[in-house]
């Protein structure tokens, strides 16, 4: 298995609101948990930015992500990250056939890209507790109906990859 983080949507314009939030900063925890597991490993980090409504300083990411000097960025115009991105040919050119999917609106985006992937004979999971959702009804469906897996797994994974 050869993995790949997509960090998806976290942008001032739609997470910003909830900063102070015990939400915000334990989904920002695991987010940055996951991606530093992934950078430690040599393993790919897409960020991923939806700029369908702008791309001003409102729709940067939020700076409570960590960036790391070798991520990818995509911008995207729909939900699903892969439609009318080069996502797909990022991810086959660095050999990926697992994306664990995290972010900004698990009902949304997240689910869409989520579907794009395994459309697209990817293996996919969303990250546990790296979701953050519109309603709680969209979040409990992310957890209750998608494959999860916990940043403390993808650790333990990449450390014997």
């Amino acid at each position: 298995m050869k993995p790949a983080l997509l960090v998806i949507d976290i942008q001032e314009a739609f997470v910003g609101h909830l900063k102070g939030t015990a939400a915000f900063e334990k989904t920002m925890i695991y987010i940055n948990e996951a991606a530093r597991c992934f950078r430690e490993a040599g393993e790919s980090v897409i960020v991923v930015r939806d700029i369908s409504e702008g791309t001003g300083d409102n729709y940067k990411t939020v700076p409570e992500f960590t960036t790391g000097d070798h991520d990818v960025e995509i911008l995207k115009m729909y939900n699903n990250a892969f439609w009318k991105t080069d996502l797909e040919g990022i991810l086959r050119t660095r050999g990926v056939d697992f994306v664990i999917v995290c972010g900004n609106a698990a009902e949304y985006c997240v689910l869409a890209t989520y579907n794009g992937a395994r459309e697209r004979d990817f293996g996919v999971a969303m990250l546990q507790h790296g979701l953050f959702a519109e309603t709680h009804e969209g979040r409990m469906d992310g957890f209750n109906n998608r494959a999860l897996i916990s940043y403390e797994v993808i650790d333990a994974l990449l450390k014997t990859h």
